[in-house]
């Protein structure tokens, strides 16, 4: 049984999007990830890069891989993990008074004293009570913690995500612990955001139309903080024009549109993954901006939870709205266009969902790709009984399963892993080591 602790994957708890599950593969999952609960620690190097093992094996399980392939894919992942540092059990206590916990974010040799605590707290109080008090109260250690579930292109909010999707304690405490350590530069552009927001009135332009905005503001779209686009860590952000603040304001979210424009923004974020290319270059997806479709699959999942106000749920939605203009503009605003996806030719067109999973399942990934497929089907379904007209719904059925082939076919026989994406998809730059199109 799950708790605060103990992760526990059952059949009632396999998330939003699953295709059937093998009991071996099930009770694989649980051993690998209490493993990695246990032992690992969130950041496998000292730049903060992301340890995927979490994300990686409940995707693929969802996605139908056997107990032999999640073994691959977590002893693949495991070599490269730090353990986490020891536990200053003394510290882990001492949380709980907020000046402490505000001095210790930030710092990743704290994430265990984290940990614990928020296991403890989750124990103690659930994780309505916990999330409740510690995320989305608007106490000030709780908005230190808010801003930074959309820090290094939104890992705390995905693997929060993941901890409510499948109904598990230990790895909502393993997300608030995350989220904790990791740095806020990302505050400054999203709190602007919000700020330019009070002072609107009037309904939210789509979605679609601020990505337009952007792109058509030179002093956005050329702005020197962005570089060549390929950055990893957040401090270009701290630079953003504010001009970029007030675009992205204008996403704006109210109680009787949370479904909707839930919808809205899955269907965007697709669109926006697979129409960023840049002919006559070889189809590439933009790295950052997956990170936004694989986000996107927990919000149908947050909407459903009866612990959490309409009022946080808005935020939330308008925050993940609002970061999506920022992470467009901050990868050079690609030119986004729809035929480059209706005219893209699968390698393998007799292929459905089916068997891109089977395709995904074996190879040799790092979770992205997997996670992509899966929030590309869940896309698909999600949004199927919305239509808004392609002013905010671009993608129609179809161009899901057809931007599901690009993401597999661009990935499974690049030798070079690196090569796998492109980094900035605004910026022709990155696209000069790839290959022309073939004729």
């Amino acid at each position: 049984m799950a708790s605060h602790s103990v992760i526990a994957i059952s059949p009632p708890n396999t998330g939003s999007f699953h295709v059937p599950l093998s009991p071996a593969a099930l009770a694989t999952v649980n051993q690998f990830l209490q493993e990695n609960h246990d032992r690992y620690h969130p950041f496998f190097n000292d730049r903060g890069f992301h340890n995927h093992i979490t994300h990686y094996l409940l995707a693929s399980l969802s996605l139908g891989a056997t107990a032999a392939q999640i073994t691959r894919s977590f002893e693949q992942e495991k070599a490269i993990q730090r353990p986490q540092l020891p536990l200053n059990l003394e510290n882990s206590k001492r949380l709980a008074d907020p000046e402490l916990f505000k001095d210790c974010m930030g710092k990743e040799e704290f994430y265990r004293d984290y940990l614990i605590f928020f296991q403890n707290e989750i124990k103690e109080k659930g994780i309505g009570g916990v999330l409740n008090e510690y995320l989305f109260c608007r106490k000030e250690n709780a908005e230190l913690l808010f801003t930074r579930l959309f820090a290094s292109f939104l890992h705390p909010l995905i693997h929060l995500g993941y901890g409510i999707e499948f109904q598990q304690p230990a790895i909502i405490a393993e997300a608030l612990a995350q989220t904790a350590v990791h740095q806020n530069e990302v505050s400054v552009v999203m709190l602007g955001a919000e700020h330019a927001a009070s002072s609107l009135d009037g309904p939210s332009p789509p979605l679609l139309d601020l990505l337009a905005q952007a792109r058509v503001d030179d002093s956005i779209r050329n702005a020197s903080c962005w570089g060549d686009g390929s950055w990893i860590e957040d401090v270009p952000l701290t630079q953003a024009p504010k001009r970029l603040w007030d675009i992205a304001a204008q996403w704006r979210v109210q109680p009787n549109e949370l479904h909707g424009k839930t919808a809205e923004m899955i269907n965007v974020n697709g669109f926006m993954c697979g129409a960023a290319q840049m002919p006559p270059k070889e189809y590439k997806l933009d790295f950052f901006l997956i990170h936004n479709l694989n986000c996107s699959i927990f919000f149908p999942s947050i909407l459903k939870q009866n612990w959490m106000s309409t009022e946080n749920k808005v935020r939330l939605l308008e925050w993940k709205g609002r970061f999506d203009v920022i992470s467009y503009a901050a990868r050079g605003c690609p030119t986004l266009v729809e035929s480059e996806i209706l005219n893209y030719q699968p390698k393998r067109p007799q292929h459905g969902w089916a068997n891109l999973f089977q395709r995904v399942n074996d190879l040799d990934d790092d979770s992205h790709v997997t996670k992509f497929l899966r929030g590309m089907a869940h896309g698909e379904q999600f949004c199927e009984p919305y239509d808004f007209g392609k002013e905010r719904f671009p993608l129609t059925r179809s161009m899901w399963l057809r931007i599901a082939h690009m993401a597999i076919d661009t990935t499974e026989k690049e030798p070079i892993a690196k090569n796998r994406w492109v980094r900035g998809a605004g910026f022709p730059s990155q696209w000069d080591h790839f290959h022309d199109r073939l004729p």
